[in-house]
């Protein structure tokens, strides 16, 4: 991946090195590599420089219709909020659905939240980022298709981790940046917006690839707003090639090697934390302990977090931490023997 962004940067910056005739190929290499990961079609894919750009497609879109309720899980990430709590000016209520006493998302409670003709969206991420917890979208996607509430979905945490069938998942709209879990470059990301919903809703930002005939500029002398009939509308003109380059190849990547066996390594990696965690009476587990409701992030809480944290710094373990959290995120480049030396440094410092 990194060779063909690199590659692909370098030729730019020389003269003659890049041919314009490149520019369409690759955009649409990384559309149909996106449309692949999430099982939809090419159509309904539009690449976005982060996730919240596609949370603010959302919003928009939100925002084309009457006021009403905007349902949130409480311990969301800012990206997944802020974009929501701005409609509050135009008659909108952000209503922050309470977390159990592990700050975890409780799908009952969200659910009931939906009761009501008032609520217009829920918004969730597909996997916490902070605790790990993965919900479990097809539930919340269906109930809220039976109740006609919009349903969009933060996937940056989820996808790269394991596969997510949006169309199974009953998702309108989606928004995942690049650099994360699918290990592509920053800048690059991609929204999903149902085909269905794409005709009666205009682009919020207004890009001047967006409408019909832009490739040919002088084929629109009168500045119409033809917009293009599919999720390109939303996209905002010039896109950094080498970026969107490099999240085709690293999408690509993760296809050949098949995002089940993906999660299935990472388990694999948790499950020495996850055996430690378990022996010691003094640490506390965050991220649930059933594998259905983990992705890739796995969250603890250590008897002496600041012991634990210069134990593993010291040996330059790369973490974070939040809000008093220890959290570790495996991918499929990390081995067994890794996790174990870590384990290793945590029980050393636990004792």
């Amino acid at each position: 991946m990194s060779e063909a962004a690199a590659g692909l940067l370098v030729r730019r910056n020389r003269a003659g090195g890049f041919g314009e005739e490149e520019f369409g190929p690759i955009l649409r290499r990384a559309r149909q590599a996106s449309a692949r990961l999430l099982n939809v079609e090419e159509s309904e894919i539009a690449l976005v420089p982060n996730t919240s750009f596609g949370v603010n497609l959302g919003a928009a879109l939100v925002d084309a219709g009457p006021p009403g309720r905007i349902l949130v899980s409480q311990g969301e990430f800012p990206a997944n909020v802020l974009p929501w709590k701005a409609l509050e000016p135009r008659g909108f209520e952000v209503d922050l659905v309470a977390t159990d006493e592990k700050g975890l998302p409780v799908e009952e409670r969200l659910i009931a939240a939906l009761d009501g003709d008032d609520v217009r969206v829920l918004t969730v991420s597909a996997v916490q980022f902070a605790t790990g917890f993965r919900l479990d979208l097809e539930r919340l996607g269906r109930v809220c298709r039976e109740r006609n509430v919009l349903f969009c979905v933060d996937a940056i945490q989820a996808l790269g981790a394991g596969a997510l069938n949006a169309r199974e998942c009953h998702i309108d709209v989606l928004a995942c940046g690049g650099q994360k879990w699918l290990c592509s470059p920053w800048g690059s990301g991609f929204a999903y917006v149902r085909k269905e919903l794409q005709e009666g809703f205009a682009p919020p930002i207004v890009g001047w690839l967006s409408v019909r005939g832009a490739g040919r500029l002088q084929a629109t002398p009168h500045y119409e707003l033809d917009w293009l009939g599919d999720a390109r509308k939303f996209e905002i003109g010039t896109l950094g090639l080498q970026d969107y380059l490099g999240l085709a190849r690293s999408i690509e990547i993760f296809l050949e090697m098949g995002l089940d066996a993906v999660r299935q390594h990472i388990l694999m990696l948790q499950a020495p934390l996850l055996e430690w965690i378990e022996s010691r009476s003094d640490v506390r587990l965050v991220t649930p302990l059933d594998a259905r409701r983990r992705a890739g992030i796995l969250s603890f809480i250590p008897a002496d977090l600041d012991r634990a944290v210069a134990a593993l710094q010291a040996h330059g373990v790369i973490f974070s931490v939040r809000g008093g959290v220890i959290r570790f995120s495996p991918h499929y480049y990390n081995t067994l023997d890794e996790i174990e030396t870590v384990v290793r440094i945590l029980d050393s410092a636990g004792r």
